[in-house]
C-alpha cells in the first residue's frame, strides 16, 4: 500500500513538473478563444446574459473549431508552436476590433469579402474613432495581456513526444470532432420550404444554407465557424454556371410580358437629356429649405418620392446603391461586390445601355480614380463611354472633394452631345465632418449664420450638403443659359443613410433615402408609395419611353401596385411591418443571382 502510494506521489510529481506549464498555456489559450467568441457574438446580441451564448449549433462549432486549433499548435515544436500561436491570437485580436467598428457603423459584421473594399473603406476612419468606449478599451486591454502570456507560455517544448499510440489517438479524436461537425452541418442544411411561414424568421437553417445575414450567421455557428466558413463562401465556393443558365431561361419563359405595359406617363420625358446623380450620404435631416435651398425647390418641382429606400445587400454600400440603379438587378446577397465579382459580364439591358441603344452620348462623372470601387471598368461594363475622374474633369487636386467643381469645370463633357445621359457621382457629403475638410470650411460660415447647430459634426455635415446643393446650383444656371433646361431631366437619389450623425434614427435601420426626379416644367407631385433602388431603372425607362423587353425585378413607380422593399436578410417591408420574404420575392433574387453568375446576355 505504502509503495503503491509512493509510486502515486511520483506520477503526481512528474505530471506537475512536465505539464505545469503546459497546462496553463492550453488553459489561458482557451480562455482567450472563449472571450474571443464571447465578445463577437456580444456585438450582435447586446447582453451579458450568459445564457443567450448557450446556442446548441454554436456550442458544437466552437468545440469542434477550438479543440481543432488546440491540437494544431500541440503538435509542433516550440518555435513553431509560437509562431503559430502568435499569428493566431493577433490575427482574432485583429478581427474583433474591426468587427466592432463595421458593428458600430454598419451595424453589420465582418466578411472576408470586406477585405477587397478595404482600401476604400480606409475613408471612414476617422469617423469611427468616435465608438470607441471603455468596454471596448476594457477588452483590448484583456486580450493584450492575455497574448503576452500566451506568447511567453508557448516557449516549451511537449515533454511527450507524439509516438504511434498518440497519433492513433489524435487521428481517432479529429474523426470524431469531424463527425460532430458533419452531424451539425447536415443538421442546419435541412432547410423549410419557404420563407413565408411564421417560424422561418427563427429557423437557422434557410439562414446558414444560404449564407445570409452575417449578424445570424456569426449567432448560428459561433465566431469560428463564422470565419472559417465564410473565407470558403467568399473565395472557394463555385457556382454552377450551367445550372445558372438554365434558371434564368426558365424564369424568362415564365414571366414574358411583366412590366412591359404603357401608362400616361411613359414617354413624358422621351428624347429629353438625362443628369443622373447619385448623392453621395445626402440624408432627409440634411435637406432644407435653408440648408440646401436648390435641392429643396428641386423636390418640390417635379416627382419626390417620400418613401424610397436604398438596402445595402453588398459589402460597399455605395457600389450597392450604384450597381442596382444602373443595372435594374440585385447583386447576389452577402457575396463578394459585383464590382469585382462581375465586372466583365455583359449588361445589355443597364441604363446606360438603353440611353445609348436611343442615340444617346452617356459618360459617367466622379472625383475618385478609377481603381476606387473598381469603377472605371464596372463603369465601361454597365456601357458609360468614359469614366471622368477629377483629372479627366480638368478639377485641380486641391478642390477635388468639393461638388461645385463637377459642374464648373466638368459642364461642358457632361453636356457633351444634342443628345446627352450624364451620370454624375457626388462626393463633399462623405465622412468624417471636421473643420480640417475643404468641403465643410467652403460654406460654414454661412450654414453658421442659420443657427441649426453648435455641434461641429453636425455643422459640417450641413456645410457639405451645401457643397452638393451648389453643384445643382451652378448646374441648372448654367443650363438654362444654354437654353437647355426644359429639355433636361434630373433625376437624384441617395447611395445610404448618413448614419455617422444620426446611427439610431428609426428610419436609418430601414436605409430611407432620398430620390426625386426634376424637370422645370413639371409641377410639385410628392409620391407617398413606398419604392426602392430597385425600382429607379424600370421608373426611368418608362419615363423616357426607353425600349427593352427585359423583365427588370423593380417596380415602374408611375404604375406600382402593392411594392414591397426586400431586405438581405431575407425580410421585406410593406409600408407598414416587417415580414419573412414570399416566394416571389426569392424568385427574383434567384433571378438577379443567376444572371449574374451564368452572364446571361454576353
Amino acid at each position: 500500500m505504502k509503495y503503491l502510494k509512493n509510486k502515486i506521489n511520483q506520477i503526481i510529481f512528474k505530471i506537475n513538473k512536465l505539464f505545469k506549464k503546459n497546462c496553463i498555456f492550453y488553459l489561458i489559450l482557451l480562455l482567450y478563444l472563449v472571450l474571443i467568441d464571447f465578445f463577437n457574438r456580444y456585438l450582435v446580441l447586446r447582453t451579458f446574459n450568459i445564457f443567450e451564448y448557450f446556442q446548441k449549433e454554436a456550442l458544437i462549432f466552437n468545440f469542434f473549431w477550438v479543440t481543432i486549433l488546440l491540437i494544431i499548435i500541440y503538435i509542433f515544436k516550440a518555435l513553431i508552436k509560437r509562431i503559430i500561436t502568435l499569428i493566431l491570437t493577433i490575427s482574432l485580436f485583429l478581427f474583433s476590433i474591426i468587427n466592432y467598428f463595421i458593428n458600430a457603423y454598419f451595424g453589420s459584421v465582418f466578411s472576408w469579402k470586406d477585405l477587397i473594399l478595404s482600401g476604400d473603406g480606409l475613408s471612414f476612419i476617422n469617423s469611427i474613432l468616435k465608438f470607441i468606449n471603455v468596454k471596448l478599451i476594457i477588452f483590448i486591454i484583456i486580450c493584450l495581456s492575455l497574448i503576452i502570456c500566451i506568447f511567453y507560455l508557448s516557449n516549451h517544448e511537449n515533454k511527450y513526444k507524439i509516438k504511434s499510440t498518440k497519433t492513433i489517438i489524435l487521428v481517432i479524436l479529429i474523426s470524431i470532432l469531424f463527425v460532430i461537425y458533419h452531424n451539425n452541418n447536415i443538421k442546419l442544411s435541412q432547410t423549410s420550404e419557404g420563407w413565408d411561414a411564421a417560424e422561418i424568421l427563427n429557423n437557422k437553417s434557410n439562414y446558414y444554407t444560404n449564407w445570409i445575414s452575417p449578424n445570424k450567421l456569426i449567432l448560428i455557428g459561433g465566431t469560428y465557424d463564422y470565419i472559417f466558413r465564410d473565407f470558403y463562401i467568399s473565395f472557394l465556393k463555385k457556382e454552377n454556371i450551367n445550372i445558372s443558365y438554365k434558371n434564368v431561361e426558365e424564369y424568362i419563359n415564365n414571366h414574358k410580358n411583366i412590366n412591359l405595359e404603357n401608362n400616361e406617363y411613359t414617354g413624358i420625358f422621351k428624347d429629353k437629356n438625362l443628369i443622373f446623380v447619385m448623392m453621395e450620404s445626402m440624408d432627409d435631416w440634411m435637406i432644407s429649405k435653408e440648408t440646401t435651398p436648390t435641392i429643396y425647390k428641386m423636390m418640390h418641382h417635379g416627382f419626390n418620392f417620400i418613401n424610397h429606400y436604398s438596402p445595402v445587400y453588398v459589402t460597399g454600400s455605395t457600389a450597392n446603391t450604384e450597381f442596382i440603379a444602373n443595372t435594374g438587378i440585385y447583386p447576389n446577397i452577402n457575396h463578394l461586390s459585383p464590382n469585382y465579382a462581375y465586372n466583365t459580364n455583359t449588361f445589355s439591358y443597364s441604363l446606360p445601355n438603353l440611353f445609348k441603344n436611343s442615340g444617346y452620348t452617356v459618360n459617367s462623372f466622379h472625383r475618385s480614380n478609377a481603381h476606387i470601387y473598381n469603377r472605371e471598368q464596372m463603369h465601361n461594363s454597365f456601357g458609360y463611354e468614359v469614366y471622368h475622374n477629377y483629372f479627366k474633369m480638368g478639377i485641380s487636386e486641391k478642390y477635388l472633394d468639393l461638388d461645385s467643381y463637377i459642374a464648373i469645370e466638368a459642364y461642358e463633357k457632361i453636356v457633351s452631345s444634342d443628345k446627352f445621359m450624364s451620370f454624375i457621382i457626388t462626393y463633399s457629403p462623405h465622412t468624417p465632418y471636421n473643420y480640417s475638410k475643404i468641403e465643410c470650411n467652403e460654406n460654414l460660415e454661412e450654414i453658421k449664420k442659420l443657427k441649426l447647430e453648435e455641434d461641429e459634426e453636425k455643422l459640417c455635415a450641413y456645410s457639405s450638403a451645401r457643397e452638393t446643393d451648389n453643384m445643382f446650383k451652378i448646374l441648372l444656371k448654367k443650363l438654362e443659359e444654354d437654353n437647355i433646361l426644359e429639355d433636361t431631366v434630373i433625376i437624384a437619389f441617395t447611395d445610404h443613410p448618413n448614419n455617422i450623425v444620426f446611427a439610431d434614427d428609426e428610419t436609418e435601420k430601414l436605409n430611407k433615402t432620398i430620390f426625386f426626379i426634376y424637370n422645370n416644367e413639371m409641377k410639385n407631385n410628392q409620391i407617398s408609395d413606398i419604392s426602392s433602388t430597385i425600382d429607379i431603372l424600370p421608373t426611368v425607362k418608362n419615363l423616357f419611353g426607353l425600349n427593352s423587353d427585359f423583365i427588370y425585378p423593380g417596380c415602374d413607380l408611375m404604375n406600382c401596385k402593392n411594392n414591397n422593399i426586400i431586405f438581405s436578410d431575407y425580410t421585406y417591408y410593406n409600408g407598414k411591418e416587417i415580414l419573412p420574404l414570399k416566394e416571389e420575392h426569392i424568385e427574383v433574387l434567384n433571378f438577379s443571382k443567376d444572371l449574374l453568375i451564368s452572364d446571361y446576355y454576353k
